[in-house]
């Protein structure tokens, strides 16, 4: 099979991520690809990714300020978008009405009806839509969803997650010298960092307990601080900074998800899982070290724990999470190979002709939790989330659907 031809949409913040999964594949001999062709407005974004990409692949890269004229021009197999969130679904929808398929830098859409339009653009057109969610792929939530898969603590019963802390900016200082960016207005953004970062931890509620049945939110801007604009006048941030969740789920599990980041003073960042038996628990707000703890008073370090579930897993599934031509020995992993294995896995399903691990669909369900705190905030009760899925709740999303004709 020929190489596949890529192309960023998108090259500056995690597009750089993206771009060293890409690198670093071709450093370690995976050479099934090539990216061709850059597209983003600000040419010094594209030059240095144009300048670090050849270093690893001798071609003529295509530059490009419009990616609807790349598209035109350019024969592609993919695209692999990062821009800001409000540009997700217009971008996305270009390159599957071009017959070319995208992975999509997260949260999937600026909005579930966004989102909803992306995920029926891939279906009508027969083109996989990916989206880049490496969270799951790390090791440490890979071990928790095998922990609770295999009830070790049991019947799962409950879940808390806290991730509380503050900024080290004096309170008192009601305007900030830092320049606002898209991700604090909420018409760009979608609904700040609840919903930015709030979808890689929605991701893995649905990997270890499955689907959400209801969600009931408040959330809060607290902060009055404002930012800069390009000409430095004040301007208001547009998205609100703290919320806290009561999540059911489908099976009976239920539990809160708190996040605030104008906590000033003790900071909280922890996450639980309670079974019948006992629970896992990590000191960060992903689990990325856990701990077993179970009713007897056992305990099991992280490296115990990964150990048991190399052990105790089918080796074809090790591979498939960690390919031997990537991670020869899984027991030692290092950096965040989360972002070279959703790139990996994009490639290979385009080769392959089979569906990603995590599709658009799976980008669409786990944004539609977060979303739901806003959406609940905003109503004053608890929303079903197929409500959310399905857009009959949406009145907090409304303004940002029609600011950019969604």
């Amino acid at each position: 099979m020929s190489k596949i031809k890529l192309a960023f949409i998108g090259c500056g913040g995690m597009a750089g991520a993206h771009l060293n999964g890409y690198i670093e594949l071709k450093k370690r001999g995976l050479d099934t690809f090539d990216i061709v062709a850059l597209a983003d407005p600000v040419e010094a974004n594209t030059a240095r990714f144009a300048s670090a990409l050849s270093q690893v692949q001798p071609i003529k890269i295509e530059i490009y300020q419009d990616y609807e004229k790349m598209l035109k021009e350019q024969e592609l197999d993919g695209a692999d978008i990062c821009t800001p969130h409000y540009l997700h679904h217009t971008c996305a929808i270009a390159c599957l009405e071009s017959g070319v398929n995208a992975i999509v830098e997260k949260p999937l859409g600026v909005t579930m009806k966004a989102a909803k339009k992306m995920v029926d653009s891939a279906k009508n057109n027969n083109k996989i839509l990916a989206v880049a969610e490496q969270v799951r792929r790390w090791m440490g939530p890979r071990v928790v969803e095998w922990a609770i898969r295999s009830g070790i603590i049991g019947t799962p019963r409950m879940f808390f997650s806290q991730v509380l802390g503050g900024s080290r900016t004096n309170p008192d200082i009601k305007v900030s010298d830092h320049q606002i960016t898209w991700r604090q207005n909420k018409l760009t953004g979608g609904a700040g960092p609840i919903f930015d970062w709030g979808v890689h931890y929605a991701d893995l509620l649905i990997y270890f307990f499955g689907d959400v049945d209801s969600v009931y939110a408040n959330t809060r801007k607290f902060s009055d601080m404002k930012y800069r604009d390009a000409n430095g006048n004040p301007v208001d941030q547009t998205v609100e900074d703290t919320s806290i969740a009561s999540i059911v789920f489908k099976n009976g599990v239920i539990g809160t998800w708190n996040y605030s980041h104008v906590a000033p003073g003790k900071s909280l960042s922890y996450t639980v899982y309670y079974g019948s038996k006992g629970s896992i628990y990590g000191d960060s707000n992903y689990p990325t070290s856990p701990q077993l703890h179970t009713w007897d008073g056992t305990t099991k370090d992280t490296q115990q724990l990964i150990s048991e579930f190399l052990s105790a897993t089918d080796k074809s599934v090790i591979q498939r999470y960690f390919p031997p031509e990537l991670y020869p020995d899984p027991a030692n992993l290092s950096g965040d190979y989360g972002v070279i294995l959703e790139v990996y896995d994009f490639i290979n399903a385009i080769r392959e002709n089979r569906q990603p691990e995590l599709d658009g669909w799976d980008g669409l369900k786990a944004q539609a939790i977060p979303m739901a705190f806003f959406e609940s905030s905003t109503c004053g009760q608890a929303v079903k989330m197929e409500d959310i899925i399905s857009g009959k709740i949406d009145a907090y999303q409304q303004e940002i659907n029609d600011k950019w004709g969604i």
